[in-house]
């Protein structure tokens, strides 16, 4: 298991990519990424409905039925690859990591994976860049501010800094 030090913390609310008002925004974009089979990922309920409304469905979609810390249902049905893990507020476990592993080497648009995570799902970015291929994009909410659109390619020296820091425990 990896754990955010208290030094991290405020650090690892900075987005990872570029940060967008909406979806609508990059709609365009994301279609094109998706017509050309490469791997889309995106992790919070709110991005991951978001994208499946318009009709922008990632291959790995990563919730945790929680909007801003309150419970909610998630809607997804696009797909019965449905699979459970338990990870923690502030940490990434082991179990977490190897489901997201799995799932980027199995995960296509004709079999895509929802991942449930039962705590929190926010830190699944650092692995999902770290084991990605490079043309990946992911998104993610930030909240009260919009979504954050991440590509890999870019993205994985900072996400390796930042696993580098983690206390492992």
């Amino acid at each position: 298991m990896l754990k955010v030090p208290k030094s991290l913390r405020k650090e690892l609310k900075k987005p990872l990519g570029d940060l967008h008002k909406s979806i609508d925004l990059i709609e365009n974009p994301l279609a094109e990424h998706l017509s050309e089979n490469k791997l889309l990922i995106g992790i919070g309920d709110v991005t991951t409905r978001k994208l499946v409304e318009h009709g922008l469905t990632p291959q790995i979609c990563v919730v945790d039925n929680l909007i801003e810390r309150k419970p909610v249902q998630n809607e997804l049905n696009h797909t019965d690859n449905i699979k459970y893990v338990d990870n923690p507020a502030g940490v990434i476990t082991e179990e977490l990591t190897n489901l997201l592993y799995e799932s980027i080497d199995t995960a296509t648009m004709d079999n895509p994976v929802i991942i449930v995570v039962d705590g929190e799902e926010d830190l699944a970015v650092l692995p999902c860049i770290i084991k990605a291929p490079k043309d990946t994009l992911i998104l993610y909410g930030q909240p009260k501010e919009g979504i954050v659109l991440v590509n890999v390619d870019q993205a994985y020296d900072k996400a390796q800094e930042y696993i580098n820091k983690l206390i492992k425990e």
